[in-house]
C-alpha cells in the first residue's frame, strides 16, 4: 500500500471519527435530557401526591411546614398557599 493511499485512509477514518463522536454525543444529549424530563415529571406527581395527602395529613403538614420554614425567603413565597393557612391558624 502507497503512502498516499494509507493517508487517504487514515484522513476518511478521522472523518468517520469525528461523524461517531458527534452522532455519540447527541445521543448523550438525547439521554440526559430524558432523564431530566424523567426526574421532573416524578417530582411534579410526587408533589401532587404530597400536597393532596396535607389536606388529611396534620403529622405531614407539619412536618412540610418545618421543612419550608427552613427555605430562603425567595423560596418561602412559592409555598404561601400552604403557609397561609398555618399563619392563619398561628394569629387566632
Amino acid at each position: 500500500m502507497k503512502s498516499e493511499e494509507i493517508k487517504s485512509r487514515i484522513e476518511k477514518l478521522e472523518i468517520e471519527k469525528k461523524q461517531l463522536d458527534k452522532r455519540q454525543r447527541n445521543l448523550e444529549a438525547l439521554m440526559n435530557e430524558k432523564k431530566k424530563s424523567e426526574d421532573t415529571r416524578r417530582k411534579i406527581i410526587l408533589g401532587s401526591l404530597i400536597l393532596k395527602e396535607l389536606e388529611k395529613n396534620k403529622g405531614l403538614k407539619n412536618y412540610v411546614l418545618g421543612l419550608i420554614e427552613s427555605l430562603s425567603e425567595r423560596d418561602k413565597k412559592l409555598f404561601e398557599q400552604i403557609t397561609s393557612g398555618q399563619q392563619a391558624q398561628k394569629n387566632q
